[in-house]
């Protein structure tokens, strides 16, 4: 497959991949709430769709040779470790 012609055009890929980047960090946000709801669990697999169309726009964009493949790889990994760390305070054991 010839991915020469993707690469072609780099503004093309940013309006692509600008949109792409911002929902896929507004999906990390939506799944950090603490809701326990139907749209919560929406959220959940937004979020799953969007780490995978992210990890996909990353591989296209290394197959393609354009330099947006740090700011996909990037997103992806911000996605990740956003959605599992835990942010609130270490719960502490009561009989110590």
């Amino acid at each position: 497959m010839d991915f020469a012609a993707l690469a072609a055009d780099p503004g093309l890929i940013f309006w692509l991949l600008a949109p792409l980047h911002i929902i896929g960090l507004i999906s990390v946000l939506l799944t950090r709430l603490p809701l326990c709801h139907r749209v919560h669990t929406l959220c959940h697999h937004g979020f799953v769709l969007c780490l995978f169309i992210v990890a996909g726009a990353t591989l296209l964009t290394i197959m393609t040779r354009n330099n947006w493949w740090v700011w996909s790889g990037t997103t992806f990994s911000v996605m990740a470790v956003g959605a599992t760390a835990e942010w609130g305070r270490a719960v502490q054991a009561t009989g110590f």
